[in-house]
Protein backbone atom coordinates (compact mmCIF):
# COMPACT_ATOMS: atom_id res chain seq x y z
CA UNK A 1 0.00 0.00 0.00
CA UNK A 2 3.01 2.13 1.10
CA UNK A 3 4.47 1.49 -2.58
CA UNK A 4 1.73 2.08 -4.37
CA UNK A 5 0.78 5.73 -2.04
CA UNK A 6 4.49 6.53 -3.36
CA UNK A 7 3.95 6.27 -6.86
CA UNK A 8 1.03 8.16 -7.13
CA UNK A 9 2.62 10.88 -5.11
CA UNK A 10 5.53 10.36 -7.82
CA UNK A 11 2.72 11.19 -10.88
CA UNK A 12 1.10 14.25 -9.30
CA UNK A 13 4.27 15.69 -8.24
CA UNK A 14 5.64 15.50 -12.02
CA UNK A 15 1.89 16.42 -13.26
CA UNK A 16 2.59 19.70 -11.24
CA UNK A 17 5.06 21.01 -13.55
CA UNK A 18 4.03 23.47 -16.75
CA UNK A 19 4.77 23.14 -19.89
CA UNK A 20 3.30 24.39 -23.18
CA UNK A 21 3.98 20.87 -25.11
CA UNK A 22 2.78 17.90 -23.03
CA UNK A 23 3.41 14.59 -24.88
CA UNK A 24 0.26 11.92 -24.44
CA UNK A 25 1.06 8.58 -23.24
CA UNK A 26 1.71 5.91 -25.99
CA UNK A 27 -0.69 3.64 -27.20
CA UNK A 28 0.82 0.12 -27.46
CA UNK A 29 -2.21 -2.30 -28.37
CA UNK A 30 0.16 -5.30 -29.12
CA UNK A 31 -2.79 -6.92 -30.83
CA UNK A 32 -3.28 -10.60 -31.21
CA UNK A 33 -5.94 -11.24 -33.77
CA UNK A 34 -8.50 -9.46 -36.12
CA UNK A 35 -11.47 -7.94 -34.49
CA UNK A 36 -9.69 -6.95 -31.11
CA UNK A 37 -11.36 -3.68 -29.15
CA UNK A 38 -8.85 -1.89 -26.63
CA UNK A 39 -10.03 0.93 -24.42
CA UNK A 40 -8.08 2.49 -21.36
CA UNK A 41 -7.95 5.65 -19.19
CA UNK A 42 -4.91 6.78 -17.45
CA UNK A 43 -3.38 9.23 -15.08
CA UNK A 44 -0.49 11.30 -14.84
CA UNK A 45 -0.15 14.00 -17.39
CA UNK A 46 -3.48 14.59 -16.91
CA UNK A 47 -6.44 12.35 -18.37
CA UNK A 48 -5.27 10.11 -21.28
CA UNK A 49 -8.18 8.06 -22.72
CA UNK A 50 -7.22 5.97 -25.68
CA UNK A 51 -8.65 3.14 -28.33
CA UNK A 52 -7.41 0.49 -30.46
CA UNK A 53 -9.11 -1.76 -32.75
CA UNK A 54 -7.34 -4.14 -34.97
CA UNK A 55 -9.27 -4.02 -38.43
CA UNK A 56 -7.64 -7.04 -39.52
CA UNK A 57 -4.71 -9.80 -38.65
CA UNK A 58 -2.09 -7.34 -39.46
CA UNK A 59 -3.36 -4.06 -39.67
CA UNK A 60 -4.59 -1.79 -36.65
CA UNK A 61 -6.35 1.94 -35.80
CA UNK A 62 -5.60 3.96 -32.89
CA UNK A 63 -6.77 6.79 -31.02
CA UNK A 64 -5.51 9.30 -28.59
CA UNK A 65 -6.74 12.12 -26.76
CA UNK A 66 -4.69 13.49 -23.80
CA UNK A 67 -6.34 16.54 -21.58
CA UNK A 68 -5.72 18.71 -18.40
CA UNK A 69 -7.14 22.20 -17.23
CA UNK A 70 -5.57 23.83 -14.30
CA UNK A 71 -5.82 27.27 -15.39
CA UNK A 72 -8.45 28.04 -12.27
CA UNK A 73 -5.22 28.50 -9.60
CA UNK A 74 -5.07 31.77 -9.83
CA UNK A 75 -3.43 32.42 -6.61
CA UNK A 76 -0.47 30.17 -7.43
CA UNK A 77 1.30 31.06 -10.89
CA UNK A 78 3.22 27.85 -10.79
CA UNK A 79 -0.27 25.82 -10.90
CA UNK A 80 -1.09 27.28 -14.09
CA UNK A 81 -1.55 25.23 -16.98
CA UNK A 82 -3.58 23.28 -19.77
CA UNK A 83 -3.07 21.17 -22.38
CA UNK A 84 -5.15 18.93 -25.35
CA UNK A 85 -4.15 16.41 -27.70
CA UNK A 86 -6.36 14.21 -30.24
CA UNK A 87 -4.44 12.23 -32.93
CA UNK A 88 -5.01 9.13 -34.74
CA UNK A 89 -2.62 6.16 -36.07
CA UNK A 90 -2.64 3.53 -38.85
CA UNK A 91 -0.20 1.16 -38.45
CA UNK A 92 1.08 -2.70 -39.02
CA UNK A 93 1.49 -5.92 -36.12
CA UNK A 94 2.65 -9.03 -36.29
CA UNK A 95 1.94 -11.45 -33.22
CA UNK A 96 3.84 -14.81 -33.27
CA UNK A 97 3.81 -16.85 -29.97
CA UNK A 98 4.91 -14.84 -26.99
CA UNK A 99 6.83 -11.72 -28.73
CA UNK A 100 5.28 -8.94 -31.52
CA UNK A 101 6.30 -6.38 -32.76
CA UNK A 102 3.98 -3.14 -34.43
CA UNK A 103 4.52 0.18 -35.77
CA UNK A 104 2.12 2.90 -36.11
CA UNK A 105 2.25 6.21 -37.74
CA UNK A 106 -0.22 8.82 -37.50
CA UNK A 107 -1.26 12.63 -36.89
CA UNK A 108 -2.86 14.99 -34.44
CA UNK A 109 -3.67 18.61 -32.94
CA UNK A 110 -3.13 20.05 -29.50
CA UNK A 111 -2.36 23.13 -27.84
CA UNK A 112 -0.92 23.92 -24.39
CA UNK A 113 -0.93 27.12 -21.85
CA UNK A 114 1.37 27.39 -19.48
CA UNK A 115 3.24 29.54 -16.58
CA UNK A 116 7.36 28.80 -16.76
CA UNK A 117 10.53 29.71 -16.61
CA UNK A 118 11.86 30.33 -20.60
CA UNK A 119 15.44 30.05 -20.71
CA UNK A 120 15.04 30.94 -24.48
CA UNK A 121 14.90 34.57 -23.81
CA UNK A 122 17.28 34.75 -21.02
CA UNK A 123 15.29 33.07 -18.15
CA UNK A 124 12.16 34.70 -18.26
CA UNK A 125 8.72 33.85 -16.03
CA UNK A 126 6.17 34.13 -18.55
CA UNK A 127 2.88 32.74 -19.51
CA UNK A 128 2.59 31.30 -22.78
CA UNK A 129 0.07 29.88 -24.98
CA UNK A 130 0.36 27.73 -28.28
CA UNK A 131 -1.59 25.35 -30.93
CA UNK A 132 0.51 22.34 -32.66
CA UNK A 133 0.52 19.87 -35.09
CA UNK A 134 1.95 16.53 -34.60
CA UNK A 135 2.99 13.71 -36.71
CA UNK A 136 4.63 11.05 -34.85
CA UNK A 137 5.87 7.54 -35.90
CA UNK A 138 5.72 5.15 -33.03
CA UNK A 139 7.17 1.49 -33.20
CA UNK A 140 6.77 -0.99 -30.63
CA UNK A 141 8.33 -4.50 -29.37
CA UNK A 142 6.71 -6.56 -26.81
CA UNK A 143 5.69 -9.58 -24.74
CA UNK A 144 2.82 -11.01 -24.98
CA UNK A 145 1.23 -13.66 -22.37
CA UNK A 146 -2.52 -13.72 -21.23
CA UNK A 147 -1.28 -12.38 -18.19
CA UNK A 148 1.37 -9.94 -18.45
CA UNK A 149 2.03 -7.48 -21.53
CA UNK A 150 5.22 -5.28 -21.90
CA UNK A 151 6.10 -3.21 -24.64
CA UNK A 152 8.99 -0.99 -25.34
CA UNK A 153 8.15 2.04 -27.75
CA UNK A 154 10.39 4.40 -29.40
CA UNK A 155 8.53 6.94 -30.65
CA UNK A 156 9.13 9.81 -32.29
CA UNK A 157 7.33 12.54 -32.65
CA UNK A 158 7.64 16.00 -35.34
CA UNK A 159 6.08 19.21 -33.22
CA UNK A 160 4.90 21.94 -35.37
CA UNK A 161 3.81 25.10 -33.36
CA UNK A 162 0.76 27.19 -35.60
CA UNK A 163 0.14 29.48 -32.99
CA UNK A 164 2.60 30.93 -30.14
CA UNK A 165 1.95 33.68 -27.93
CA UNK A 166 3.66 34.74 -24.72
CA UNK A 167 3.91 37.77 -22.19
CA UNK A 168 7.98 37.43 -22.26
CA UNK A 169 10.37 39.39 -23.57
CA UNK A 170 11.22 38.17 -26.67
CA UNK A 171 14.80 38.45 -27.96
CA UNK A 172 15.01 35.98 -30.69
CA UNK A 173 12.16 35.49 -33.22
CA UNK A 174 9.86 32.45 -33.56
CA UNK A 175 8.97 30.92 -37.03
CA UNK A 176 5.19 29.86 -37.11
CA UNK A 177 3.86 27.23 -38.95
CA UNK A 178 7.55 26.10 -40.75
CA UNK A 179 9.68 25.26 -37.39
CA UNK A 180 9.55 21.75 -37.40
CA UNK A 181 10.95 20.40 -34.23
CA UNK A 182 12.06 16.77 -34.06
CA UNK A 183 11.46 14.82 -29.94
CA UNK A 184 12.49 11.30 -29.08
CA UNK A 185 9.88 9.65 -26.76
CA UNK A 186 10.55 6.20 -25.77
CA UNK A 187 8.80 4.36 -22.92
CA UNK A 188 8.03 1.62 -21.25
CA UNK A 189 4.35 0.42 -20.91
CA UNK A 190 3.52 -2.90 -18.74
CA UNK A 191 -0.19 -4.63 -18.45
CA UNK A 192 -1.31 -6.99 -15.84
CA UNK A 193 -4.46 -8.65 -17.82
CA UNK A 194 -7.57 -9.47 -15.38
CA UNK A 195 -11.15 -11.22 -15.60
CA UNK A 196 -9.93 -13.30 -18.45
CA UNK A 197 -8.44 -10.78 -20.25
CA UNK A 198 -11.14 -8.48 -20.69
CA UNK A 199 -9.80 -6.27 -18.40
CA UNK A 200 -6.10 -4.39 -17.58
CA UNK A 201 -4.11 -2.60 -15.26
CA UNK A 202 -1.75 -0.50 -16.83
CA UNK A 203 1.15 1.84 -15.81
CA UNK A 204 3.81 3.56 -18.19
CA UNK A 205 7.18 6.07 -18.28
CA UNK A 206 8.68 7.87 -20.36
CA UNK A 207 11.17 10.41 -21.25
CA UNK A 208 10.62 13.27 -24.48
CA UNK A 209 14.05 14.99 -25.78
CA UNK A 210 13.91 17.25 -28.77
CA UNK A 211 17.06 17.08 -30.96
CA UNK A 212 17.29 20.71 -31.19
CA UNK A 213 16.56 23.87 -29.45
CA UNK A 214 12.80 24.77 -28.77
CA UNK A 215 11.49 28.07 -27.92
CA UNK A 216 8.65 26.46 -25.73
CA UNK A 217 8.76 24.45 -22.37
CA UNK A 218 8.00 20.96 -22.78
CA UNK A 219 7.31 18.20 -20.40
CA UNK A 220 10.58 15.46 -20.63
CA UNK A 221 9.45 12.92 -18.33
CA UNK A 222 5.83 11.46 -18.51
CA UNK A 223 4.35 8.81 -15.58
CA UNK A 224 0.74 7.38 -15.90
CA UNK A 225 -1.20 4.34 -14.58
CA UNK A 226 -5.04 3.78 -15.29
CA UNK A 227 -7.33 0.64 -16.02
CA UNK A 228 -8.86 -0.57 -20.08
CA UNK A 229 -10.76 -3.00 -21.55
CA UNK A 230 -10.07 -5.59 -23.72
CA UNK A 231 -12.87 -7.52 -26.08
CA UNK A 232 -12.77 -9.85 -29.13
CA UNK A 233 -9.25 -11.37 -30.37
CA UNK A 234 -8.64 -13.49 -27.20
CA UNK A 235 -10.36 -16.58 -28.36
CA UNK A 236 -8.46 -19.51 -27.28
CA UNK A 237 -8.32 -21.46 -31.00
CA UNK A 238 -5.37 -23.50 -30.63
CA UNK A 239 -3.81 -25.80 -27.68
CA UNK A 240 -0.82 -23.02 -28.26
CA UNK A 241 -2.88 -20.46 -27.53
CA UNK A 242 -4.39 -22.20 -24.39
CA UNK A 243 -1.06 -22.57 -22.82
CA UNK A 244 -0.53 -18.96 -22.79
Amino acid sequence: MKKCLLFITITIAISACAPTYVPNMRNSPLFRKAGEFQGSVQFGNGLDAQAAIAVTNHIGVIGNYSYADHTSYTSNDDDYHRHKLLEAGLGYYENEGNWCYEVYAGYGKGEGSSYDNYEFWGTQSARSTGKFERYFIQPGFGYNKKVFHFSIIPRISVVNFTEFTTDATITQPIHLGNNYKVFVEPAFMGRVNLMDNHMFFCFQAGVSMATTSVYYDYRWFQMSTGIGFRIGGWKKDSATDATK
